[in-house]
């Protein structure tokens, strides 16, 4: 059985509070240690496939169980319908209207404040968490992940591991890099970075796949030009959707508990 516990907390960009799923470690109450947190953002597709989208979660609980790696507590904050918006801190480039049919973007510094100075201290404080930069890590997928960069190099002192799946910064691009080019990013940040050779969001634009797997290149090349010392790059040929994040999920909590 899962061991799941759940906040409600408000956020400034809309009228209902936002749910916050905590997943513990299962002898969580009967151990008295503090653990490391990973926050991650779309948390109804992270741990139960009954909210998940199509039905398929990442099945976060049972990789941890069965690589017996779940002495970490997974944090997943829910999307809404303003996940578009709060997912970028700036407008997306005139192509993303034809996906979306409207101007998006452009609320992703509130999401940013609102993980970092209320979602993180709540659950500091709320649960035995080490509430410090080694033992706290972001993660996440698609817009997911374009935001989980931008986070973890606004606050550099906050997390130490990123994990960046199927980068969606088609989104904008341009200043997504203008903003990583011109932050000092800590070099001892480490990142995860993994990407399928068949994703694409538009089934009218054969070049779509290209697009994601140049999104996660240049962000490699960008980090690597940045001194960051620990970069995981890989490519797999997996579409976009949560099975395949299911699977990399595996890669990347081995990846984190790897000794450097």
């Amino acid at each position: 059985m899962k061991n799941i516990k759940f906040e409600s907390i408000p956020i400034i960009t809309s009228k209902n509070l936002r749910t916050i799923r905590i997943l513990l470690p299962q002898d969580y109450e009967k151990s008295n240690q503090s653990y490391p947190v990973l926050y991650m953002h779309d948390g109804q597709n992270l741990f139960e496939n009954e909210t998940a989208y199509a039905n398929h979660s990442w099945g976060i609980d049972e990789t941890l169980k069965s690589l017996n790696l779940d002495q970490i507590i997974v944090v997943g904050i829910d999307n809404s319908d303003l996940r578009f918006f709060e997912y970028s801190p700036w407008k997306s480039v005139p192509e993303v209207r034809k996906i979306t049919a409207i101007d998006t973007g452009g609320l992703g510094d509130i999401y940013a404040d609102f993980l970092v100075n209320q979602v993180k201290p709540l659950i500091d404080s709320k649960y035995r968490t080490i509430p410090n930069y080694d033992y706290t890590m972001i993660a996440g997928s698609s817009m997911g992940a374009y935001i989980s960069t931008y986070i973890a190099v606004k606050y550099p002192k906050v997390f130490s591991i990123v994990g960046v799946f199927s980068l969606a910064s088609w989104f904008n691009e341009p200043d997504f890099l203008n903003f990583l080019n011109s932050s000092e990013i800590d070099m001892s940040q480490r990142y995860f970075i993994s990407i399928g050779r068949k994703e694409s969001s538009n089934e009218n634009d054969s070049n779509f796949n290209q697009i994601y797997l140049n999104n996660s290149k240049n962000l490699k090349k960008l980090l690597e030009r940045k001194q960051v010392r620990d970069i995981f790059y890989i490519e797999t040929d997996d579409v976009h959707n949560e099975l395949a994040w299911q699977k990399m999920f595996k890669e990347f909590i081995l990846w984190v508990n790897k000794k450097v």
